[in-house]
């Protein structure tokens, strides 16, 4: 019985140097998340009145009535968007700048809970009504990502290293999971896909000219020697 206790110490005394350990790599990750946050509102904002505006590819109006309306009172929990209570352009700008607003706010460390919530509220709210547009697999990672930081984010309005309380070790864990999650499913996908480039090794000889989405940095990368 005694050992039994003295595993069950260890772990436990385990998991609070965990704890105690991750303040630092909170305050980044936090801070990093804002980054994020503030390019894909910034891109967004750039780009919402050509997407789903009034005289856009795809308009909100359109949108709501193509799916919104056959759904009911289900509407709300199916299509979870701000823009039910307005669907003008000026509240889709409202929308993008109070994202950027609590983006820089986060950044700075400014009630970060808050801002973490009114964030994935908001990215969740423009994700919705603007479909295609945002269904790629980062979009999601981003809403899954921000919806787990607002539990890790410490309970203060300005938190400070010396009263910031440790992170929890179950927020820690499923941060750990969706990274595995990631990292699996993408590598899963793609040996499903019978491409037999994947399996040969030999897919990323091509893989960086051809993707749907090419960055500069894709450019050099494709540069590199086959190893």
């Amino acid at each position: 019985m005694e050992n039994v206790t003295a595993v069950f110490a260890r772990i436990r005394s385990a998991f609070q140097r965990e704890r105690s350990s991750c303040f630092l790599s909170r305050w980044l990750f936090l801070r990093l998340i804002g980054i994020i946050y503030l390019i894909a509102f910034v891109s967004l904002w750039s780009q919402i009145d050509g997407l789903v505006g009034h005289n856009g590819i795809l308009p909100v109006a359109d949108h709501f009535s193509a799916r919104g309306g056959p759904l009911g009172p289900e509407r709300y929990w199916w299509l979870p968007t701000l823009c039910w209570f307005n669907a003008g352009d000026e509240f889709l700008h409202f929308q993008c700048a109070a994202g950027v607003v609590f983006s820089l706010l986060l950044i700075v460390g400014l009630a970060p809970i808050l801002g973490l919530a009114c964030l994935w509220a908001l990215y969740l709210s423009l994700s919705t009504i603007c479909g295609d547009f945002l269904g790629f697999q980062w979009d999601t990672l981003l809403l899954e990502t921000g919806c787990l930081a607002i539990f890790l984010a410490p309970r203060q309005w300005l938190p400070k290293f010396s009263l910031e309380p440790p992170p929890s070790v179950t927020v820690l864990w499923l941060c750990r999971w969706l990274l595995f999650r990631l990292m699996f499913m993408s590598g899963a996908v793609k040996l499903l896909s019978t491409d037999a480039s994947w399996w040969k090794l030999t897919a990323l000889t091509v893989h960086y000219e051809t993707q749907p989405l090419p960055t500069w940095i894709g450019w050099y990368a494709h540069q590199l020697p086959v190893w």
